[in-house]
């Protein structure tokens, strides 16, 4: 594994969990206060590119190796899913006795069908989705040219910037049929693209992807401009939104979005360009090892927090929420270490 990659997948771990811990503050428009709004709004704006990190890691590490499908599918596929059922088990469990819902054994099956079953666990139908989509990809992505990458990322962009935009703004459906372009596809395979995508001076390492023509150095200041950049303006805009309609207004936040997509390159340029300085750390590869996990039981430690007490606002959420956050990430990170030396313990996480 690169450091590079372990450590971005962390760093994607922890920013999905700001998200879930910030997310009650800043849709609670305009809520007890100016500043505990915007401290809540702020912290969600910082975390929303990292769904879409964690897809375009996975697209990433995929399409660079060649797994034929019945493999793929028996490795890959079923390790995603078998931990999926387990943890969706636990989770309607876990809602009957809180809110009593699923009240009967069928309607737990249909949660299971249509999804998701608790709303964080919406990630596993759209990783699953990719991963059938894999094998059809792999072979064109493995060989394509640097015009056919352009050409399949603007087909992304009407897709799902142009039609959301059209849709939100407008009330106006994008009628082209460009179904294969839409949902997170493009950042399936933009990770790829960025991630053997070499800085300028630099041994290219995928033949037919051109360098940047930027170096190194220049590369990571640019990938903390769009972190910066993008964090700003989903901040400001939602801000904007919300007063107009005088509600809470998540477009901005949406993970289909153009501040979402750019901050999740600007991510992936920064830790591509600028984290492989260092060997990486027996503590980060076991935290990368257990992200998956993490992400699954992360929300039940976090609900925990809350009844006990310990919450996003149990001090100025400016300052509660990182340090709820880093809490969450430190007890998932202990309960699914613990759970791995249990007997089929690494199967469910």
């Amino acid at each position: 594994m690169l450091p590079w990659a372990d450590r971005l997948r962390n760093a994607a771990t922890l920013l999905v969990i700001i998200i879930h811990v910030s997310a009650q503050v800043a849709q609670n428009f305009p809520g007890p206060g100016a500043g505990h709004w915007w401290a809540g709004a702020a912290w969600d704006a910082l975390g929303r590119p990292s769904v879409n990190l964690f897809v375009m890691l996975s697209g990433f590490l995929l399409f660079g190796k060649n797994y034929p499908t019945d493999i793929f599918l028996k490795k890959r596929f079923v390790r995603v899913l078998i931990p999926a059922l387990f943890w969706m088990a636990v989770y309607l469990v876990y809602n009957f006795f809180a809110h009593g819902d699923p009240a009967t054994l069928g309607q737990a099956l249909a949660h299971v069908l249509e999804g998701p079953v608790h709303y964080h666990l919406w990630f596993i139908y759209l990783i699953l989705g990719l991963y059938l989509m894999y094998p059809v990809l792999r072979p064109w992505v493995q060989q394509a040219p640097e015009r056919d990458f352009r050409y399949f990322f603007v087909l992304c962009i009407l897709g799902t910037w142009v039609y959301k935009t059209l849709l939100y703004c407008f009330d106006l459906r994008f009628g082209l049929s460009i179904e294969l372009f839409t949902n997170h596809l493009g950042h399936f395979v933009l990770g790829y693209y960025l991630g053997n995508k070499a800085a300028a001076g630099e041994a290219v390492t995928r033949p037919g992807i051109e360098p940047w023509g930027y170096t190194r150095s220049r590369l990571v200041i640019g990938g903390w401009v769009l972190i910066a950049l993008t964090t700003a303006v989903s901040l400001l805009a939602t801000y904007g939104l919300s007063v107009r309609h005088g509600i809470f207004q998540p477009f901005f936040f949406d993970y289909l979005t153009p501040t979402s997509t750019m901050g999740a390159a600007g991510w992936m340029l920064l830790a591509r360009h600028g984290w492989n300085t260092r060997p990486i750390r027996q503590v980060e590869s076991r935290f990368a090892a257990t992200s998956f996990g993490i992400y699954l039981i992360h929300v039940l430690l976090m609900d925990g927090l809350t009844v006990l007490g310990f919450g996003h606002s149990f001090i100025h959420p400016v300052l509660g929420i990182p340090v709820v956050a880093a809490a969450v990430a430190l007890l998932s990170f202990a309960a699914v270490s613990l759970i791995r030396t249990l007997p089929f313990g690494k199967n469910i996480t």
